[in-house]
């Protein structure tokens, strides 16, 4: 059976709840990065990009609440308030001055965050990129944003429907929505729990999903960027396989609320949305997370620097190291 070594560290959260986590890189580096993972995904680390080295930087990788080993995310308070407070409390265990400099602008700062996600992990992203400083204080030292193969937010894109496949319209959608007691999500969790039972049925099923239907000209940026990174044949695939695993091991509330949060409050609307710059990476070809989606981001961020690869959802993988070499002269 295949294994492969977890990383993950955890940090006790003000309220009991716990985070958890990885990060790599300099812990005394003002120059931090955080990414959000997609769903059936966990925090990791252990791949970050060269750029990265170079620069110094603090790659931090949090688990979203209710995903892996991080608690739900406290009941009374909403996704994105909650989540700045969380975020709040993992930069200040590593980082004790960053908050204070950003609570006292008169003091110049060489604090910079890049925020970043993909694909669901675009949503948290979006949520700390956008938020007032009143819930986010350290919004303060943000320089830039990445997102890869984003999601829009569905409470103000009202078309967010029309490039959906069939399977995500009933998931995702509006079908979601009128159903009662999240009906549907508890039917999906129970088909999905047998493919992710172990690392061999994941790495099957993620095959199945995206691999498998990678293009010739995607094969072969995959293949260099697999030479670049010293990686063997399918050492990416079971990494992602195991990080599935572990996403619902202990729990599958993250998935539960999926939903909720694609349709709920953000904490912006659209024109409080940030004039920092802003990448956003998408793919012609995308089923999830259809191009029209990103199209709406680039037309309402008034500081979107708009890459469209040829490919599916995962194509902005392939080019990420050089995508990064770009968001980081952007800050």
């Amino acid at each position: 059976m295949a294994t492969v070594t977890p990383r993950e560290k955890y940090l006790d959260l003000p309220d009991g709840r716990t985070m958890a986590y990885d990060h790599s890189g300099n812990t005394s580096s003002t120059t931090i990065v955080i990414f959000f993972h997609g769903m059936f995904s966990i925090g990791d680390a252990i791949r970050p990009p060269p750029i990265f080295l170079e620069r110094d930087v603090h790659y931090i990788t949090p688990t979203l609440p209710g995903w892996g080993k991080s608690s739900p995310g406290p009941a009374d308070t909403s996704y994105y308030e909650g989540l700045a407070k969380d975020i709040t409390a993992l930069l200040e265990h590593f980082h004790p001055g960053c908050l204070a400099a950003a609570e006292h602008p008169e003091v110049d700062s060489t604090y910079k965050i890049y925020i970043s996600g993909g694909s669901f992990g675009t949503v948290p992203a979006q949520m700390l990129f956008n938020a007032p400083k009143h819930v986010f204080p350290l919004s303060r030292h943000i320089v830039a944003c990445l997102l890869l193969g984003p999601i829009s937010p569905f409470k103000y894109h009202k078309d967010y429907a029309k490039g959906m496949t069939w399977g995500n319209y009933i998931l995702a959608g509006p079908v979601s929505r009128k159903i009662p007691f999240r009906l549907v999500q508890r039917l999906s969790s129970i088909v999905i729990a047998h493919k992710l039972k172990n690392v061999e049925n994941a790495e099957k099923f993620l095959r199945e999903l995206v691999f498998n239907h990678i293009g010739e000209g995607e094969k072969l940026l995959f293949d260099t960027w697999k030479t670049q990174r010293g990686l063997n044949e399918g050492d990416l695939e079971r990494r992602m396989a195991s990080n599935m695993v572990e996403s619902v091991r202990t729990q599958w509330d993250g998935f539960m609320g999926t939903t909720d949060v694609l349709h709920g409050d953000w904490g912006f609307k659209v024109e409080e949305m940030s004039n920092k710059p802003v990448m956003i990476v998408y793919a012609k070809d995308d089923r999830t997370a259809p191009p029209s989606w990103a199209e709406w981001l680039v037309e309402k961020y008034p500081n979107a620097r708009p890459k469209l690869l040829e490919g599916g959802h995962i194509s902005g993988l392939w080019s990420i190291d050089s995508t990064w070499e770009e968001v980081m002269k952007l800050g």
